[in-house]
C-alpha cells in the first residue's frame, strides 16, 4: 500500500489550515474595526475562523490587533 496519497493529503490539508490563517489574519483589522474587539473577542474570533492556533500563530494575531488595542482592561 502506497502512502502517497495519505503524504498529498497532509500537504494540501496544512496548504489549506495556511491559507485559512491568513484569510483569517486579513480580515481580523476589519473585524476590530467594526466591532471595537477586545483580546477575547479577538481570541474568539480567530478560533472560529481557523480552529487552534499555535503560539506563533498568535504572536502574528496580536502584531495584528495592537493598533487596535483600545480596551483598557488587557
Amino acid at each position: 500500500m502506497s502512502t502517497a496519497p495519505k503524504i498529498v493529503y497532509c500537504i494540501l490539508m496544512f496548504k489549506n489550515e495556511t491559507d485559512l490563517f491568513y484569510s483569517a489574519l486579513q480580515s481580523l483589522p476589519q473585524f476590530c474595526y467594526e466591532t471595537d474587539a477586545d483580546w477575547g473577542m479577538v481570541y474568539d474570533f480567530m478560533e472560529a475562523q481557523c480552529g487552534k492556533l499555535t503560539d506563533a500563530q498568535w504572536e502574528e494575531v496580536e502584531a495584528v490587533y495592537n493598533p487596535y488595542l483600545n480596551d483598557s482592561r488587557y
